[in-house]
């Protein structure tokens, strides 16, 4: 299932597993995985964005205890529902910026994205935004920068408008004819 993620990201995985069993948590919740992405300073996510610094304040904003506690429960999380479309999203954001391979970066997009969740707001507290963000890893990989970042729908609801039209001409012409057919019996 992770054979497209980066070391870093796999690593930034297992700590969140740590992390969810540190707060007593039965899933993997986004906050988590936030938190995870703050344990290896080497990552591509902490280079670009300092998230390590930012640590402590995550952990009083989520309401999690800043000393780490023994593991109440042993074994492996799950994701949690939005967990998955954390993950979910971060395999979308690595193609849409060109990667084959998902890393770190591409879970902190995916975390922006997760609207279901805390942590947009958090990380807006600590001036890293999705557009910005975006432009940060766009920039560190030497691609362009867009003047304007295309929405979501946008994009995927564009190519479809000349069939939409074309299907609605027959279904107009259709009826007519239909309805000519009936007048004409």
């Amino acid at each position: 299932m992770f054979e497209r993620y980066r070391e870093d990201a796999r690593r930034a995985l297992f700590f969140s597993v740590w992390q969810a069993k540190q707060a007593g948590s039965a899933y993997i919740e986004p906050e988590h995985l936030l938190l995870s992405l703050t344990h290896d300073t080497d990552s591509k996510a902490n280079q670009l964005f300092a998230l390590a610094a930012h640590a402590e304040t995550f952990r009083k904003q989520f309401g999690l205890p800043i000393q780490a506690e023994h593991a109440r429960e042993p074994g492996d999380r799950p994701l949690s529902n939005a967990g998955k479309r954390v993950v979910a999203y971060a395999a979308e954001e690595a193609d849409r910026l060109g990667s084959t391979a998902i890393g770190t970066e591409h879970l902190l997009l995916g975390l922006l994205r997760e609207k279901k969740s805390d942590v947009p707001q958090t990380l807006a507290k600590a001036g890293i935004d999705l557009r910005s963000a975006r432009n940060r890893i766009r920039a560190a990989q030497g691609l362009q920068i867009p003047d304007r970042e295309p929405d979501d729908k946008e994009t995927s609801l564009r190519p479809m408008r000349p069939f939409a039209a074309f299907f609605l001409l027959v279904a107009v012409l259709s009826l007519a004819y239909l309805l000519i057919r009936l007048v004409n019996s």
